[in-house]
């Protein structure tokens, strides 16, 4: 029986300001379509594929993306979500304060997340929508090359070398802009990945890949005349020459190797 892979590829290089423009988002992007392009066509599997790169990667539209696309996803199925652009952090609602000590949230920056009105997608809300995929059974796969936190020292950055982490928000966010309620995040509080990141109110059971420790930064550099993420070029690469197979760990643990080898604190 053909099975299909529901992959949401969202990718955002064009940010305006106060978020300064990233160059190697959109690139990736392509990469990771190109990629499963030539997997599926070895596989017994349909690619439904949604991508969404700079001014159509809004808030809404990822919601969308997860809600119309990657919630068709059964069993059966497989369900990717693929995130390249600034992390962040915004200042997180009284409400919840109780699981976040240092009141912040950790956030993703879509498109418009800063203009007037606009928001982040926090990592409650993400969690959230992993959930409602998750409520399927399909394999749920997150891989997000973005900085994920606000409070890590920066280091020593080669010349060639940006990082993909915005400026805190620190406007007052109100309750009812968040698609999840406090409520819905006390059964899961408790949860943490070994990364020791927030992204981890999701219920139900997902692979995630992240491209730096919370304290760390995702970084961009050139790579074959091209600026890219470095985790999502080295992630790709390593893939292409397993031909696929490999376990999870080891695909992380190669794509780290040579992740350290090119860049400092990542």
């Amino acid at each position: 029986m053909t099975k299909d892979i529901y992959a949401l590829l969202v990718g955002i290089d064009a940010y305006t300001h106060p978020v300064p423009p990233l160059q190697g988002c959109v690139n990736d992007i392509k990469a990771i379509a190109e990629y499963l392009q030539g997997r599926v066509a070895q596989d017994d599997y349909r690619l439904q594929l949604r991508t969404l790169t700079n001014q159509d990667a809004t808030r809404q539209g990822i919601i969308d993306g997860f809600r119309e696309h990657l919630s068709q996803a059964t069993s059966e199925d497989i369900a990717l979500f693929y995130y390249a652009g600034h992390g962040s952090q915004e200042q997180a609602p009284p409400e919840f304060w109780d699981i976040e000590p240092d009141r912040l949230n950790e956030s993703i920056v879509c498109y418009d997340s800063r203009s007037s009105g606009g928001w982040d997608l926090a990592d409650k809300e993400l969690g959230k929508l992993i959930s409602e995929v998750s409520q399927n059974n399909p394999h749920t796969l997150i891989i997000m090359d973005c900085c994920h936190s606000g409070s890590g020292t920066r280091g020593e950055l080669d010349l060639e070398v940006a990082a993909r982490k915005a400026p805190l928000d620190r406007r007052t966010r109100p309750l009812n802009s968040f698609i999840v309620a406090p409520a819905e995040l006390l059964a899961s509080a408790s949860r943490s990945l070994e990364t020791s990141s927030s992204w981890t109110s999701a219920k139900g059971e997902y692979v995630f890949l992240s491209a730096c420790r919370d304290r760390e930064l995702a970084k961009e550099y050139n790579a074959s005349g091209a600026k890219r993420g470095v985790f999502s070029y080295f992630l790709i690469d390593t893939l292409k020459k397993a031909n696929g197979s490999l376990t999870y760990r080891d695909l992380f643990k190669r794509t780290d190797a040579l992740v350290r080898s090119k860049v400092t604190a990542q």
